[in-house]
């Protein structure tokens, strides 16, 4: 949900998701301003406090421990977003927020604004259910609840840190498999990786009810035979899936998809849930079957609770599992059973788009829809960008567009600077911090190749009251789109709260995401370096924010929802 408010010059938008709940702030004269300070009270269960933050004053606390945390009563927010990770969903809450002004150690308000009652969305309404894991080990939250913990490989999922990290994620993937607990329920699936015992496990159990189940798997080695002989055997995608699949007792509900051409990946995570042979409801998403898909890299589960987008992967499925279908036949396949208008923008409500396509005119589709923004345009990459996307951002629009990435972008595939108001961020954890107050992170090592983001999402206008969320298992390359087997989910908004609903919880995570990282860039510069990173003990810190035309003020202007 979204709520505005406006007193006495401070403006604040509020964005509620599940977890995370989005705040913009704006003064229309920051003067004398040190900063925001934001109270949250929790009317669900009867809790008040003053939010916390990172930073300090540093007359206040020169030299801050590791690991620290302030009050934003005493040590308030210098810069006009901010994002609440501790929210609950289906909670209610009021957000106060204040301008302090005076000085350190005697702040004294400037302007104050309460906003209420914010409402965070359920995970599941019914519609849609929207899961994002935390994403985040590498997270000083990790380390004040877990310490220096490292699973070791092929841990249980019993340890607290698989929960947190999880959030939620992998264990309304099992709900929805144990949904098929008897004759007259039946699940058809397709999966890239597909090795988390857990999972397979709640598979098996609905085999023993008696449910009908059946699921395509990966099983394509994409290694020569004379790479192998020469003892390089790099793709051992199939051969995992293989060994958790015959371990987990369920090769006869199997079929591995191993149609040519073998350089093509089944790289779908996907599940429809039928009741009485008619498709009722679809799992899909960005998230592999696998430790590193559930508790390690970031990724959202997406249930569908659609007939009718059901049955659309109900007859992709059936497709995918007959092995008389090369890559070339699903060209046919998706071009008679999955035709998309690609010369108009996408129509409101859902559209299903399934790969792979006999051409690459799909991508264009997307980047032009990517690129059609008003007001906003934000985009994730596991792999960097195709460059029909580094095309569109090339171009200067004068709107707010971010870009998250996996890893730094390569040198000879850049992110375009020619616009300002494109900013960037990627996958970072404090190896050696030098800044004071803040720990030293690590990973799960859950993850090989790619370690931080591995969402596929593009939001388009995401603030307005037609937004566009595009979401599924495609990399939005060229690959996953006329070679590898892949879906797409396009949700665009008509006014509706379903529609928003969506929008606001996609939005408010990938904030969490790529505000996380951009810290983690600040948090470590040079060697040799250190400095406890303090708050300004004035009202130039928000100068900048200021400066007609600069990316910040129009960040200022499009997050806080105002004009002031």
């Amino acid at each position: 949900m979204r709520i505005s408010k406006v007193s006495g010059g401070l403006a604040v938008h509020v964005v509620a998701g599940t977890h995370t709940v989005l705040l913009g702030f704006n003064l229309a004269d920051p003067s004398g301003c040190l900063g925001f300070g934001i109270h949250r009270t929790d009317h669900t269960e009867d809790e008040a406090y003053w939010l916390r933050g990172m930073k300090s004053f540093g007359s206040l606390v020169p030299h801050p421990a590791a690991g620290m945390d302030f009050s934003l009563r005493e040590h308030p927010v210098q810069g006009f977003q901010w994002g609440d990770y501790t929210a609950k969903p289906g909670h209610d809450y009021t957000y106060k927020v204040v301008a302090w002004g005076g000085a350190p150690g005697a702040l004294l308000p400037l302007a104050e604004v309460s906003v209420g009652v914010v409402h965070t969305e359920t995970e599941d309404d019914g519609v849609h259910g929207i899961w994002f894991n935390r994403g985040v080990a590498g997270s000083q939250a990790f380390i004040k609840r877990f310490g220096q913990y490292t699973p070791p490989a092929g841990a249980s999922d019993d340890h607290p840190a698989f929960a947190w990290l999880s959030r939620g994620l992998g264990e309304a993937f099992v709900a929805l498999i144990r949904q098929a607990s008897g004759p007259q329920w039946g699940l058809r699936g397709a999966f890239y990786e597909f090795t988390w015992a857990t999972a397979l496990r709640a598979f098996a159990d609905a085999v023993t009810a008696g449910a009908d189940v059946a699921l395509v798997v990966h099983g394509r080695d994409r290694d020569s035979a004379a790479a192998v002989a020469a003892g390089k055997d790099t793709d051992t995608t199939a051969d995992d899936n293989l060994a958790a699949v015959t371990a987990a007792g369920l090769d006869p509900v199997v079929t591995w998809r191993t149609a040519p051409a073998k350089s093509a990946l089944q790289h779908n995570k996907f599940l429809v849930l039928t009741h009485e042979g008619q498709p009722v409801a679809v799992w899909t998403g960005s998230t592999n079957i696998t430790q590193g898909g559930v508790f390690g890299h970031l990724n959202v589960g997406h249930l569908i609770h659609d007939p009718a987008v059901a049955a659309q992967l109900l007859d992709y499925w059936t497709a995918l599992a007959d092995q008389a279908n090369t890559t070339a036949a699903m060209h046919d396949w998706t071009g008679n059973h999955n035709p998309v208008d690609l010369t108009i923008a996408p129509p409101p409500g859902m559209t299903t788009v399934l790969s792979p396509r006999a051409t690459t005119s799909l991508l264009d589709w997307y980047a032009d829809t990517f690129g059609s923004a008003a007001s906003s345009a934000h985009i994730t990459g596991a792999f960097g960008l195709n460059k029909v996307f580094l095309d569109r951002l090339a171009t200067d629009r004068d709107i707010v567009r971010t870009v998250l990435l996996d890893k730094r972008p390569p040198a000879n595939a850049p992110i375009p600077h020619s616009d300002a108001d494109v900013r960037t961020s990627w996958g970072n954890y404090l190896h050696k911090p030098t800044l004071e107050g803040w720990a030293a992170e690590h990973l799960t090592g859950f993850n090989a190749w790619v370690k931080f983001i591995h969402t596929k999402i593009i939001l388009v206008d995401p603030l307005t009251s037609a937004p566009i969320v595009i979401t599924g298992s495609a990399n939005y390359s060229e690959a996953s789109t006329t070679k590898n087997e892949e879906n797409t989910i396009v949700i665009r908004g008509d006014g509706s709260a379903a529609a928003q609903r969506v929008a606001d919880i996609y939005l408010t995570e990938y904030q969490r995401l790529f505000m996380h990282f951009v810290y983690r860039d600040w948090a470590s510069p040079e060697p040799g370096t250190a400095q406890a990173g303090h708050l300004c003990e004035g009202d130039s810190w928000s100068r900048r924010y200021y400066l007609p035309g600069s990316w910040r003020e129009r960040q200022r202007r499009t997050f806080s929802g105002s004009n002031l």
